[in-house]
């Protein structure tokens, strides 16, 4: 009887002794799943931001086309009323100044007519021989420009170039296109092009827009 008290008195021991060995174990498994969610939650906050970095979300924001428009529109009202320290519209892009022998674009006039003439002021008859034949051809002309009196002057300046031009140019072209309409178009496009040369090498300017026969024989 004795030893059943002793087992009895050492019962509540041993129990205490149990749950002083469960404790830890318990706290173990919490600061287990504690981690485990830690582990968690940082790689859900690496792959939230990789996704955003991914897509731009931390990029300054763009200028759109409407934002763009709004600024070219203020900077070109800002040229017009001449702010911004830029130079003078009578400069060429660059802000290198035209050359003074070019007629700009704003100055063109309505269209001009003038006859090629000599030196005596009169409208020039050119007759030269046809090439490989016995044939020759007589004509006169006339040009057309879109850059009022000063062309006609400069025309009238370099004349002698000009007519010249004219009778080395047309001596290149043989019978069958001075018969021919499509022959002489061609001829009238080189004489232009042959008169321009010569204002361009002289004035750093042609202006000439045509030149068309005012007489034609070929015989």
């Amino acid at each position: 009887m004795a030893d059943k008290k002793d087992d009895k008195k050492k019962a509540p021991d041993a129990t205490a002794a149990a749950g002083e060995d469960g404790a830890p174990a318990k706290k173990s498994k919490l600061m287990f799943f504690v981690m485990i969610a830690a582990g968690a939650l940082f790689l859900i906050g690496v792959s939230v931001g990789a996704t955003l970095y991914l897509t731009g979300f931390f990029n300054p924001p763009a200028v759109t086309a409407k934002d763009g428009g709004e600024k070219d529109a203020k900077e070109g009202e800002a040229s017009e009323s001449g702010e911004g320290g830029g130079e003078a519209s009578d400069t060429a892009g660059g802000g290198e100044p035209k050359p003074d022998a070019e007629i700009p674009e704003g100055e063109k006039f309505a269209a001009t007519y003038k006859p090629v003439t000599g030196s005596n002021g009169e409208e020039r008859d050119f007759t030269l021989n046809v090439p490989n034949t016995r044939r020759f051809v007589q004509f006169k002309l006339a040009y057309k420009t879109f850059y009022g009196e000063k062309i006609v002057e400069r025309v009238t300046k370099h004349q002698i170039a000009i007519g010249a031009a004219i009778i080395s140019t047309a001596s290149q072209f043989g019978e069958e296109e001075m018969v021919s309409v499509e022959g002489r178009a061609r001829l009238a496009t080189a004489l232009r092009d042959a008169m321009n040369d010569v204002l361009i090498r002289n004035e750093d300017f042609g202006g000439i827009d045509e030149v068309m026969f005012t007489h034609f024989v070929f015989q």
